[in-house]
């Protein structure tokens, strides 16, 4: 695909890293954020266990996402909007968006626990609700980032600088979302994608989501696509 010129005629400024890994994880976001509210809605109310699952992986997911916010927070927007000023009302626009996405992950705790400890039409409707918000937030947030912020990324930090904010997050996630998110890129990814993939893939992860962190994806998947 040709890069057009800026308005300059300036070529255009070379990528120092490869950000394409957060695009992925957007896209993780965004499948699970539309799955989750059609499986509150239509889970059975007399099946407390399916519900207790749902519940558990949708809080699973939340966190993931509040803790994928928080990261960028503390270690991408300062360095940003500091090699690249010309940014800053991109990074000021990344910060509202997290601050609203923030504020209705605040809300999930207890429209779970109301729909969990009372399941039916007045306790899941409002759930579902708030999750469908959430999906359009972040929807319109992870467009605009991934239109104004990732190039940029890929143009401020060095390979090494993307590689070690990558190492932190991973490190910092529950195994059982790393299981959760590694399994969604490998199904959303062609078979020439997942091959090249894999090849970036710490050997440890491939051996622990062959063992047992395939399961764990599918049975959290299952619940999620209950009513797809």
């Amino acid at each position: 695909m040709s890069v057009p010129l800026p308005a300059t005629g300036d070529p255009p400024p070379a990528k120092l890293c490869d950000a394409q890994d957060l695009v992925l994880a957007h896209l993780c976001f965004r499948r699970l954020y539309a799955l989750a509210p059609e499986a509150v809605r239509h889970a059975d109310p007399g099946d407390r266990a399916r519900i207790a699952s749902i519940g558990k992986n949708v809080s699973l997911v939340d966190d993931a996402l509040h803790h994928h916010h928080r990261l960028e927070d503390a270690m991408l927007w300062d360095t940003v909007e500091g090699r690249r000023p010309a940014c800053a009302i991109h990074v000021e626009l990344m910060k509202r968006h997290h601050a609203q996405v923030a504020l209705l992950l605040d809300e999930m705790p207890a429209l779970l626990e109301a729909w969990q400890t009372g399941p039916g039409p007045t306790t899941s409707a409002p759930l579902a609700s708030t999750l469908d918000e959430i999906s359009r937030v972040l929807g319109d947030h992870l467009t605009a980032e991934e239109e104004h912020i990732v190039p940029v990324i890929e143009e401020v930090m060095t390979a090494k600088e993307w590689e070690e904010f990558g190492d932190v997050a991973q490190k910092s996630y529950a195994r059982s979302q790393i299981f959760l998110f590694y399994g969604l890129i490998l199904e959303l990814m062609s078979p020439q994608e997942r091959e090249s993939f894999a090849k970036e893939v710490p050997l440890p992860i491939k051996i622990l989501y062959a063992l047992v962190g395939r399961r764990q994806y599918e049975r959290i998947m299952n619940d999620l696509r209950a009513g797809a």
